[in-house]
């Protein structure tokens, strides 16, 4: 989570250029069967899959056994292709199960059973209406969260919106945009959702300051080594209207505990 410059396309069903019904295929499937961890995922340029789930669980009619090894298996494929349709989080359980049906329906190669030219576009509408709606929530949310955070002991707030609030003074240099750090932190979403945790991986992680999101560029040069900070960041200088999926929400507000523990060039 907290990377990268270039905001990612959101993933869609794509609507092919042919009209007939089995043109429409997602756009998300790739890489389904990675089980690879992604050693950070705030840091990188590009934004990588978080195992954080922000949406409240809720229950769905759809159960696997899981009495065996293979049933195991089968089911961990299933959770990473979720991981990459994270569009539809903001469905309902039982539109979710209508997209499990289809999907299940087209692996068994059978047709059908409305015409998807049709019932695509529409299911793309009422998508972005959920998406916008969840969007929206998360954008309020996220201003009281940094009204309140610049109210806390010791906070500043600076003109981009960007809250800092000094836990321990460090001491030295402060770092510039163009140096390259050393960092112990841990991010989360408003809910309090761990996102992202160098501390939980069990070591600091180094970048550059001119390749990370604009919150953290400008929250660490604040900051001197040595020093621990809460950096409480609107979304316009973190990931913006489109998120990270799935691991940031669009509009997010995020919330660092951050340690500078070297400024290394």
């Amino acid at each position: 989570g907290l990377c990268s410059t270039s905001a990612r396309v959101p993933r869609q069903l794509l609507l092919a250029s042919s009209s007939t019904d089995h043109a429409f295929v997602p756009n998300a499937m790739l890489s389904l069967l990675s089980t690879r961890v992604v050693a950070s995922t705030a840091l990188l340029l590009t934004p990588s899959m978080s195992t954080a789930r922000t949406a409240v669980r809720r229950s769905s009619g759809v159960r696997a056994s899981l009495e065996t090894e293979t049933d195991k298996a089968f089911y961990s494929i299933g959770f990473n292709v979720g991981r990459q349709l994270s569009d539809f989080a903001a469905c309902e359980p039982a539109e979710i199960d209508s997209v499990l049906a289809g999907i299940r329906e087209c692996l068994l190669g059978d047709e059908p059973q409305v015409p998807l030219s049709e019932y695509v576009p529409k299911a793309m509408t009422l998508l972005g209406e959920k998406q916008a709606k969840v969007a929206e929530a998360m954008a309020a949310k996220g201003a009281e969260t940094l009204a309140a955070a610049a109210k806390e002991e010791g906070a500043v707030q600076t003109a981009s919106g960007l809250v800092v609030q000094t836990l321990s003074e460090g001491k030295g240099d402060a770092p510039t945009r163009e140096s390259t750090v050393k960092v112990h932190y841990e991010g989360q979403l408003v809910d309090g959702s761990i996102f992202d945790s160098s501390y939980r991986r069990g070591e600091p992680i180094e970048f550059p300051l001119s390749g990370v999101i604009a919150g953290w560029t400008e929250g660490l040069q604040l900051m001197k080594p040595g020093g621990k900070a809460k950096l409480t960041i609107p979304s316009d200088i973190a990931y913006g209207e489109r998120g990270s999926p799935p691991a940031i929400p669009p509009k997010a507000t995020l919330i660092f505990q951050v340690e500078l523990l070297e400024v290394v060039s």
